[in-house]
């Protein structure tokens, strides 16, 4: 197994720099080779095997120590990161002529672990939305948060990721740590409605005046607190509904039965990278107020088709919209699902091994800070070709680049040298290392 980081990449060392981190030659250090190993590595991402890829061979324990005791804030780390991208993205949307319309999409993400894995303090028997239907309730073990993604015109990242833990797992947790390690702060709780409106407002904070947010989220967020706690700082709310939501005292479901002799409005939606061409709807709406929740909306009723027997339902705060620029606001939501996708997939998210629930915090802070050195990434190239590169080419870029050093230093060390077998030794990972 060939080591191939020779030294760090110039682009992620000079992110690293803008961030103004506090952190110490060490720690910056250790941070570096987790980032880069992150983006290396193509398989496993534990903090062992990241550090294998590095051809100076550090030891992975002090890695572990890095998350585990060494004292640095991951909220510092996260606000330095949130105020640093939020900038950068105001720059190029204002160099690009956008609007100033910020979508904000929020969703939640469980990713599986092992059953071994339970020991762990944020991995617990979590709802699976995904594979659950009707009554048929699912549970998989694994660790579930809470993501944020800002969206300018074409260009957007990850603002947030946040961990999610069940009431019942933190009660766990805060009575071992009474009785096994009092020093230790209690871990608070956090609905996911709490830290969805605590993120929404730590970006609002950080926006300056003249933006107007539309939050967009699925059924399962679409509560009567969330919407009302968006109304009142004057945010828009695109939304889905389930089918037993009220509007003016009648489920909505009921709302498109009476709604027979109305005709369906055919819209088109833009294409997107999951749709090869734009897709096509049929929409009807009802305007009034949903139940609990203190402004009006407009429902829309959505068809893939007309003869279509299980019809979708959109609520927008925003009465000046169209059904279509609705959805088309709706339909900006595909972002924070290619988030999870990079964060979980490509990027190891899950990979972590971490007892506490402080060190799996951190870890948390880090993946999401490489994802967002490839968001920036993607949007200075839109910036300049009018394209958007999925982040995969970012990824492989890095890859290359990082083998082109490793072939250029095995080559000019074997030269120097003439001796192969120290060549072989410097930069091929041993055997008994890779177990």
């Amino acid at each position: 197994m060939l080591s191939p980081i020779i030294q760090h990449s110039v682009q992620l060392v000079s992110f690293i720099g803008c961030l103004g981190l506090w952190l110490s030659q060490p720690q910056r250090a250790h941070l570096l080779r987790v980032l880069d190993g992150l983006l290396v590595s193509e398989k496993r991402k534990t903090i062992s095997d990241l550090y294998r890829q590095q051809a100076s061979r550090p030891d992975p324990k002090s890695g572990a120590d890095f998350f585990r005791e060494s004292r640095w804030d991951a909220v510092d780390l996260g606000q330095r990161r949130q105020r640093y991208l939020l900038k950068q993205l105001l720059q190029i949307g204002q160099q690009l002529g956008v609007s100033n319309v910020v979508k904000v999409s929020l969703d939640d993400s469980l990713g599986k672990k092992g059953k071994a894995t339970k020991h762990l303090d944020v991995v617990d028997h979590q709802h699976n939305h995904g594979e659950s239907h009707g009554k048929r309730q699912v549970y998989s073990n694994g660790y579930v948060y809470v993501a944020l993604h800002v969206q300018l015109g074409p260009v957007g990242y990850t603002f947030d990721t946040r961990l999610y833990l069940r009431a019942a797992t933190v009660r766990r947790l805060n009575r071992e740590r009474r009785k096994a390690h009092p020093e230790l702060p209690l871990v608070p709780y956090r609905s996911k409605l709490s830290l969805a409106q605590a993120m929404l407002t730590d970006l609002a904070t950080l926006l300056p005046d003249g933006y107007q947010l539309y939050v967009l989220f699925d059924a399962w967020y679409a509560s009567a607190q969330l919407l009302n706690f968006c109304r009142r700082q004057g945010w828009h709310v695109v939304c889905a509904l389930k089918t037993n939501r009220r509007v003016n005292k009648q489920r909505v479901d009921h709302h498109d039965h009476l709604l027979t002799h109305k005709h369906y409005q055919r819209i088109t939606l833009s294409a997107t990278p999951t749709t090869a061409t734009a897709p096509t709807y049929y929409v009807r709406t009802v305007y009034g107020s949903l139940e609990a929740v203190r402004s009006s909306v407009c429902v829309i009723i959505s068809r893939r088709h007309k003869g279509d027997k299980h019809p979708k339902f959109f609520a927008c705060t925003d009465l000046s919209l169209t059904a279509q620029a609705a959805l088309r606001l709706y339909q900006q939501r595909w972002t924070i699902e290619v988030d999870n996708l990079y964060l979980k997939v490509f990027l190891g998210l899950g990979d972590f091994r971490l007892q506490s629930y402080e060190a799996t915090t951190k870890w948390f802070a880090v993946v999401l800070l490489d994802l967002n050195f490839l968001q920036l990434q993607q949007a200075q190239a839109y910036a300049q070709t009018q394209t958007t590169p999925p982040l995969a080419d970012f990824i492989y870029q890095h890859r290359q680049a990082h083998f082109q050093t490793l072939i250029r230093a095995v080559a000019e060390h074997a030269i120097a040298t003439g001796d192969v077998e120290q060549v072989i030794q410097r930069f091929i990972l041993p055997r008994d290392l890779l177990n």
